[in-house]
């Protein structure tokens, strides 16, 4: 079970959640609301985790797929969780019956995005053309499908332009890749990882107006700050493990990945100086930034068999722990602690150094395992940090919550 449909299940007191009836306009009706304690926050912040990570996901299966690449199967492993973790938040809002059907549908898009790859790898240019029209369909038949969950909140045509953009994403990005226009495909990565969180937000939204049981509000300061940190954070971590696999690999899209990374650095950035003043968020920035490149001379001294480089990264991680810590509990008056933080970031180190080790090991399915720790770990930081910022700013917050930039560059 995941990091997320862990708390789902928790903040559900571990109870199925509903069961459900289908009725003559094919209308799914929850018939045990009542069971649940999850709260619409819950609810929001758990499918932005879940649907951005498929989007990461499914990115690096279908680069994996492309180019042929010894790592494919895990990156398809990984993606399949993904897609139980989602089916199972689901089924814990609308039932057995409804969750299958989700499955399915859900489990054949992913094979249409793998045929599409297929033929673009071969220049099979019918293949292509076969997925994209078995893609729209898709659209279309999720978008029903959706509709009648929602009863109607969510139509079917509104479902299926999101679902094109998504479309469009997935396919550009590849299209890119293959024609080694790496730069253009990191930033289609980092616009479909962001199209994901709309969606979510939407979905959650259609379902607590339309189910009985969610405490609470999808929208609000608190927790729109803490969906944007959890989509920084989490971009954060993927980026940094496609950086290190990359570089530890030799791969001619490093250099993108890591402009990515830099663009992500920028956003988050934006958001501390929101927070602590254009001081604080330099401050940030340097320190984050010198973390990156840490892990990166840690990446280098792996890939080269250096021991002593890899020993003197580590030795600046721990130092930068430590600097860290310390920064945000000072900058915070003391509402993020210094030593609830340098416990945070030491799993993070752990988790990105574990991954890239086992990567370059060529245990693909353990990198894969750890990175999914990674991604999720973040989501936790992420929720931590908000709770501290929010203790901090007090009645202070600003209208339309803190401004991170996300899914854009921060100027």
């Amino acid at each position: 079970m995941s990091a997320a449909v862990g708390l789902l299940v928790t903040a559900c007191g571990g109870a199925t959640v509903a069961t459900t009836t289908t009725t003559d306009t094919g209308h799914v009706t929850n018939v045990a609301n009542s069971q649940t304690q999850v709260t619409a926050e819950e609810l929001r912040i758990t499918l932005e985790q879940q649907l951005g990570q498929h989007a990461l996901l499914a990115i690096e299966a279908m680069r994996a797929g492309v180019d042929g690449q010894e790592h494919y199967d895990a990156a398809a492993a990984a993606l399949g969780k993904n897609t139980e973790d989602l089916t199972e938040s689901i089924r814990l809002v609308y039932g057995d019956e409804a969750a299958s059907k989700f499955n399915t549908l859900w489990t054949n898009h992913i094979g249409f995005f793998v045929d599409y790859t297929t033929g673009l790898a071969k220049g099979d240019k019918a293949k292509q053309q076969k997925a994209l029209k078995q893609l729209d369909q898709y659209r279309q038949d999720f978008g029903a499908f959706l509709e009648g969950a929602t009863n109607g909140k969510l139509t079917q045509s509104a479902v299926a332009e999101l679902l094109q953009h998504h479309v469009d994403q997935l396919v550009s990005q590849i299209d890119a890749y293959h024609a080694g226009d790496y730069q253009r495909a990191a930033a289609i990565e980092r616009e479909a990882y962001a199209h994901m969180f709309e969606t979510a937000q939407g979905l959650a939204s259609a379902i607590v107006s339309t189910q009985d049981g969610f405490a609470g509000s999808v929208e609000g300061q608190a927790v729109d700050l803490r969906s944007s940190l959890g989509q920084l954070l989490g971009e954060h971590a993927q980026l940094a493990m496609e950086a290190m696999r990359s570089g530890v690999a030799g791969e001619k899209d490093f250099n993108a990945i890591a402009g990515a990374l830099n663009d992500n650095t920028e956003d988050l950035t934006a958001a501390m100086s929101s927070v602590f003043g254009e001081e604080g968020g330099q401050a940030f920035m340097k320190m984050w930034a010198n973390h990156i490149d840490f892990f990166v001379q840690y990446t280098v001294g792996l890939a080269e068999g250096d021991k002593a480089a890899q020993d003197a990264a580590l030795k600046r991680l721990e130092q930068y722990r430590q600097d860290f810590a310390q920064f945000l509990d000072t900058a915070s008056q003391g509402n993020i602690p210094s030593e609830v933080v340098a416990e945070s970031l030491q799993s993070h180190v752990n988790q990105l150094v574990e991954q890239v080790k086992t990567f370059h090991a060529g245990d693909y399915q353990t990198a894969f395992s750890t990175g999914d720790e990674a991604y999720s770990h973040m989501y936790h930081t992420a929720e931590a940090l908000s709770a501290g910022i929010v203790a901090f700013m007090g009645g202070e917050m600003p209208s339309g919550g803190v401004e991170t930039g996300a899914g854009g560059t921060a100027k």
